[in-house]
């Protein structure tokens, strides 16, 4: 009957382990500001309802014209503090019209290491995509409007 009792108690741990509870919210978006001389500024910012250890990845094409393909896809950890807008990535580059724009940021669960070179579970993934026509003077707002999704515990 103990071990019964006990093997039941496991599988209820292991289960409740395989459901991780609902934590919140993690928001992201994308500024694109232009500074002088066609500068385009591009800014990925986040933010957590609570606090949260992330690793970000910049994935996507970047900004891609007929006769370029420019972009600075980094990677980083970081802290997010419960409520706090921060601004985690950000690259610029000149931009001839017409382009197209192509930033996906991959939002990760940190490893378990800092040794580790696996691939950790992704939380969220935020694409951020538009048309550059031939032409355009300024950014149209908003281009990254803040998107959120629901986040897991771990």
């Amino acid at each position: 009957m103990i071990g019964l009792w006990r093997s039941g108690l496991l599988a209820l741990v292991l289960a409740a382990g395989a459901v991780p509870a609902h934590a919140g919210q993690l928001c992201g978006w994308l500024v694109e500001s232009l500074a002088g001389d066609n500068v385009h500024q591009f800014e990925l910012w986040l933010q957590s309802e609570g606090d949260a250890d992330i690793v970000y990845k910049m994935r996507g094409e970047g900004v891609v014209t007929e006769s370029s393909r420019v972009y600075a896809p980094g990677s980083g950890t970081y802290s997010l503090h419960a409520r706090k807008a921060v601004k985690v990535w950000g690259f610029g580059t000149t931009l001839n019209t017409p382009a197209d724009i192509d930033i996906v940021a991959e939002i990760r669960s940190p490893p378990k290491s800092v040794f580790s070179d696996e691939e950790t579970p992704l939380l969220a993934k935020f694409s951020f995509q538009r048309r550059v026509p031939e032409g355009e003077t300024a950014p149209p707002q908003p281009f990254g409007a803040r998107k959120c999704v629901a986040v897991a515990a771990r």
